[in-house]
């Protein structure tokens, strides 16, 4: 009989260069790993070993034969783990800093380790003053402990077209603090641990934790199903992360404080009435100036030869192909978990003018009351290009539109504008209306630039003009300058006057514009 080896690998000597890996490790976490649109349809699982050197590494069951392993493995024991495959380190998430990952097949095998003990969490602990550099996407999940000073209350927000729970907390360490944004049931843990807390600030461990950096602050949030909350943990590190404290004369006998400064969206009425210059269609491609803007528009048309979806990353950022991979190019690496959005071009008329709006994927969703991926469901069958009849009866909706002007978004798609946000509340749209007729200081009962003024007389009557204006009127000579001719042209009647004028008004009105520059497309011959 072959005398089984004894001898085990350290995860740290892990690489791709050969395959009879032998390891005897703790399991410190294991999670379900599902796409955002499906939460309960679990596509693999994913774990984190530690070994008796500290070392740390993932492992990756895919979806088949995750029934295998998911009865057999408990946080916190310690395995002896054989025949498994070892693949490089990628994906937008990872959990450990390792350069590669283990893959579990039908082969591996895992058997538990009796009474065998490997203490520690495996913790790769960030301090806040490491986090607060960070200036972009990071694709490493970190550890994070310091005390709770204040929390917000549960809130509900709407995050790619479902509603989320979501709670801010406070933390602080010696070198600062940090804000954690935590979504989903995760929120139940620190209520718990809330309800039960006595006085005193807590010291509080948030394993697997994502950087985010939101309006160019870098914080902390949870990730789905992966991001663990420690409470007052017994472990070493926290123990002298306490006695810390007080060199740094961080103050913890007191109570946890209620997040009251977090700037709240503004209502829709304040958005589409108050907040943002209002335009026409035109007044948008005469100025030259950058921001965001009301239009008030109806939907002529949807743009047909512009196809009305994509695939997105987690970013919400189109994805590419290279060599048939998808690949993100915002974190650099190959996607395999992609949602479809919406894209929907349109054509918008106030009236006056028209121009091309581009309607995104919460928009979308709010006007159609279906996301993408279940429009793409419903369509199923139909040949490449089909619009659906929902896109398509969009045309003829009047709405209030915030729209983003800029040069750089009109060269990128098309000359046309990306659209913000969406209002069709009838009161809201009235209450526009009216605002819009209030600031138009001059009314005029016909075409504009004066072109009857030879049927007005100098105190104004003809004209819809306010108090205001009729009475600095009543002190002008109205008379054009180049409509005054010589006693010898003029008969008694005037009619040479009034001639010139009549012609003046047969002119065409020159009208300067500052028109901004739009995309060229060179074809080669």
């Amino acid at each position: 009989m072959a005398m089984v080896s004894s001898v085990f690998h350290k995860i740290s000597s892990i690489c791709g260069r050969r395959q009879n890996w032998r390891l005897k490790a703790k399991l410190v976490r294991v999670w379900n790993m599902c796409a955002v649109a499906t939460p309960h349809d679990p596509y693999a699982m994913q774990m984190v070993f530690v070994d008796e050197e500290g070392g740390k590494i993932e492992a990756i069951v895919q979806k088949q034969y995750m029934k295998k392993f998911a009865e057999c493995l408990v946080e916190g024991e310690v395995y002896r783990i054989t025949n498994f495959g070892v693949n490089a380190n990628g994906g937008n998430f990872r959990a450990a800093g390792h350069d590669y990952k283990l893959s579990f097949t039908s082969c591996t095998k895992i058997t538990l380790c009796p009474g065998a003990s490997i203490p520690g969490l495996g913790l790769s602990l960030m301090k806040t003053s490491q986090i607060k550099k960070t200036k972009g996407h990071s694709a490493y999940l970190v550890d994070f402990m310091g005390i709770v000073t204040a929390v917000s209350e549960e809130l509900n927000i709407n995050r790619e077209g479902r509603q989320t729970r979501l709670m801010l907390i406070d933390f602080v360490d010696e070198f600062g603090k940090i804000r954690c944004a935590v979504f989903g049931d995760l929120i139940n843990v620190v209520m718990d641990f809330l309800a039960l807390s006595g006085t005193g600030l807590p010291v509080v461990i948030i394993q697997f934790a994502r950087v985010n950096v939101y309006k160019g602050e870098a914080g902390i949030q949870n990730v789905m199903n992966a991001s663990k909350i420690l409470w007052n943990p017994d472990l070493p590190e926290a123990v002298d992360f306490k006695n810390g404290l007080a060199v740094h004369e961080i103050e913890t006998e007191v109570a946890i404080s209620t997040i009251t400064d977090r700037r709240r969206a503004p209502s829709m009425r304040d958005e589409f009435l108050k907040l943002y210059p209002k335009k026409s269609i035109g007044q948008l491609y005469d100025m030259l100036e950058e921001g965001y803007f009301i239009i008030l528009g109806s939907v002529t048309e949807v743009v047909e030869d512009f196809k009305w979806w994509y695939m997105a990353c987690s970013c919400m950022k189109a994805v590419c192909y290279v060599q048939g991979v998808p690949f993100c190019k915002d974190f650099q690496k190959n996607v395999y978990d992609m949602t479809p959005r919406y894209k929907v071009k349109l054509l918008v008329s106030d009236g006056n003018d028209n121009a091309h709006f581009i309607l995104w994927d919460l928009d979308c969703y709010s006007l159609l009351n279906k996301t993408c991926r279940q429009m793409l469901d419903d369509i199923e069958g139909q040949p490449p290009g089909y619009f659906p009849e929902e896109i398509l009866n969009l045309v003829g909706k009047e709405m209030l539109f915030r729209i983003e002007s800029s040069q750089e978004d009109l060269l990128t798609f098309d000359d046309a504008f990306k659209i913000k946000k969406v209002c069709c509340d009838v009161d809201i749209l009235a209450e526009y209306k009216e605002q819009v007729d209030d600031e138009t200081p001059l009314k005029l009962k016909f075409a504009p630039a004066f072109t009857k003024l030879a049927d007005c007389n100098a105190t104004g009557e003809g004209l819809e003009l306010s108090t205001c204006c009729k009475s600095i009127i009543t002190e002008l000579d109205i008379t054009p300058p180049s409509c005054v001719a010589s006693s010898s042209n003029v008969d008694e009647s005037g009619s040479s006057g009034k001639k010139k004028i009549e012609e003046q008004e047969e002119a065409p009105l020159e009208r300067k514009k500052r028109v901004r520059v739009r995309p060229v497309k060179l074809e080669k011959n």
